[in-house]
């Protein structure tokens, strides 16, 4: 199967139609005709919180049942960022096997030797993955996608937003949180308000850095605690961003309390990889583990679980779930993501934030 490079830049056209087919197509592979062990330890890495409890729900659990004598350890962090400098220590001799991170963070592992390349002789399930979800290099691919959204308070704010702008009205001052750089959500909200105003972010974002500085006096924090989604539903705050994932289960589970929304000026894609550890202590059931990540069935588990759209072709999702996840028909603007340039410009943005943003 050939790789496009359209896995380096994230655009509008990966969440056409085409990218993500939400169908009940036939099964193809199993991860019981992977090449992996189906014995031994399997280490993983991902994120905590309701992730972690959905994760392990919806595909850790139904994955040691199919493989009873693979002992799955999981880590957890609250960032992708967090995960990465894990790694980064552990390199000399490395206690991970797997990874699960946002695809701007893994880019730069990819670069730093962190990650084995892999193919379908590996991961079978490969074959079944979107070819805008499969790495041009051949590392990790994407495992699932999702995008930001603007989090709100049903309560205080009965009338659904429809603007970023929502987010600079004084009349919100002190009550809104962002999760600041290196966070995905701080990095977004960059690339979003830089192309509000008509900046390439690629270029400069001196323009992106002056309006954020105006919205800094309105934020209550940039590091939410307990996190972005409870501190609206809690009322400590009545606006933030979060991913729409979280957000859709957290909506649900706060019985409407809290809203998630995609403004009309658009979002980021967020997309997750799984990626394959160098040098990892348990290569084979490693592979086993990430083949089944991108079963059917494992994919469209997560779906229901936490509304991440599925990467792979044969993911049956239903109409219920394929309403609340990322839209794929073109509806929704998508701000392009340059994961690589992002990669590299990551320590610099947030030093930015840090000097002339979160000071103000």
């Amino acid at each position: 199967m050939r790789k496009i490079s359209a896995f380096k830049i994230i655009a509008t056209t990966v969440v056409a139609a085409s990218v993500v087919t939400l169908s009940a197509c036939g099964g193809g592979s199993s991860a019981s005709s992977s090449a992996g062990a189906e014995s031994g330890d399997l280490n993983i890495i991902a994120y905590a919180g309701v992730w972690q409890e959905q994760y392990e729900e919806a595909v850790i659990k139904p994955f040691e049942e199919k493989y009873p004598d693979i002992t799955v350890n999981y880590v957890s962090k609250r960032s992708s960022a967090e995960m990465l400098s894990a790694l980064q220590g552990q390199q000399s001799a490395p206690a991970t096997d797997v990874s699960i991170m946002d695809i701007s963070v893994s880019t730069s592992g990819n670069s730093q030797g962190l990650f084995e390349k892999v193919d379908e002789s590996m991961v079978p399930n490969l074959a079944n993955v979107d070819e805008q979800f499969l790495n041009a290099d051949g590392y990790g691919p994407a495992v699932g996608v999702d995008a930001i959204g603007l989090l709100y308070d049903t309560q205080a704010i009965p009338e659904t937003p429809t603007s970023w702008n929502i987010l600079w009205d004084p009349q919100y001052a002190g009550k809104i949180n962002v999760m600041a750089p290196p966070s995905l959500i701080g990095i977004s909200l960059t690339a979003i308000t830089a192309s509000m105003l008509g900046e390439d972010y690629t270029q400069s974002i001196d323009q992106a850095t002056a309006k954020l500085q105006e919205l800094a006096p309105n934020v209550q924090s940039f590091a939410p605690n307990p996190d972005e989604y409870q501190s609206v539903i809690t009322g400590q705050t009545v606006l933030g961003l979060g991913q729409n994932g979280r957000g859709q289960y957290y909506s649900e589970q706060s019985g409407g309390k809290m809203g998630v929304v995609f403004p009309e000026e658009g979002t980021a894609l967020q997309i997750n990889t799984i990626n394959l550890v160098k040098d990892a202590p348990n290569p084979e059931a490693a592979k086993t583990f990430m083949d089944y990540a991108l079963s059917s069935e494992a994919q469209s588990a997560f779906a229901s679980a936490l509304f991440y759209a599925p990467t792979v072709n044969n993911a049956d999702v239903p109409a219920d779930v394929a309403a609340r996840i990322v839209p794929t028909d073109g509806s929704l603007k998508i701000i392009p993501l340059d994961v690589e340039f992002l990669a590299a410009n990551r320590d610099a943005w947030t030093d930015i934030w840090k000097r002339e943003i979160i000071g103000q």
